[in-house]
């Protein structure tokens, strides 16, 4: 982490009190009727710690995210040279901004369904990690991340998962040239992510990456992550927050 140059938002939100459980409350019991999670986990192997199941939500629901997506017009974008260019909206902006998409994540349907897939019972993490569930916008020519794990922060094991919502560019299948990218050994793959393919992976032993996005072209992920354990250490917490800061800015070393 040591050496990170960060040039912080270019455009934000207007800061908003932290949210609180009780907004979280509030959002899962207005927003949490509409929202349908598959139900079934069937010849699904998560031996090798990645999965990839296209088509993954039912239309309705698919599509509500969509169009709550589409209706945002605020993130902050994010250049760390070399390593990473996009922009993001935090898991805290997501509250007031787009409450649908925290009651998807709070979904008690979808951590049965990853639980089922992972083999242990996982829960999101903490209100206070804004990296739980977040937007990741490729919108600007170079958008991209290069190789990392996701590192662990909790005690438990952490996942995660990434949902796409918008996918267009300029390829015969009219998908973006921002593909998500694995390596296993000395090669390297790329795991396709259409619009509504769910990508789940215990991010410590998978290294991932995504290429460069080019001119006219989009792509917007749903980021969530779980773990079996959302107790972290002191040390643990504050190497979270210092990572977030990357992301989203001094506040996170707040949260």
């Amino acid at each position: 982490m040591g050496g990170l140059v960060v040039f912080l938002p270019l455009r934000r939100s207007a800061l908003k009190s932290y949210p609180s459980a009780s907004l979280q409350n509030d959002i899962v019991r207005k927003y949490s009727k509409g929202i349908r999670i598959p139900t079934a986990v069937c010849n699904i192997a998560f031996d090798k710690k990645i999965v990839s199941i296209p088509d993954f939500l039912p239309e309705t629901t698919f599509h509500m995210l969509r169009e709550v997506v589409d209706r945002l017009d605020q993130s902050e974008r994010v250049h760390i040279p070399i390593h990473k260019r996009g922009a993001t909206i935090s898991y805290h902006d997501l509250h007031y901004c787009a409450p649908e998409i925290i009651a998807f994540y709070l979904s008690p349907d979808l951590h049965d369904w990853f639980s089922d897939v992972i083999g242990e019972r996982v829960q999101p993490t903490p209100l206070n990690d804004l990296s739980s569930c977040s937007l990741l916008i490729y919108d600007q020519p170079n958008d991209h991340i290069g190789w990392h794990y996701d590192h662990d922060f909790y005690r438990g094991r952490h996942f995660t998962a990434l949902l796409s919502l918008v996918n267009t560019g300029k390829s015969a299948a009219g998908l973006s040239s921002a593909h998500l990218m694995v390596r296993e050994g000395h090669t390297e793959r790329v795991i396709p992510t259409p619009p509504n393919t769910m990508v789940l992976f215990e991010g410590a032993y998978i290294c991932h990456s995504v290429s460069s996005l080019q001119e006219s072209e989009r792509r917007i992920i749903l980021s969530m992550t779980f773990c079996t354990d959302p107790t972290a250490s002191t040390v643990q917490t504050w190497e979270r927050r210092i990572k977030d800061v990357a992301y989203f800015g001094w506040r996170a070393l707040w949260g």
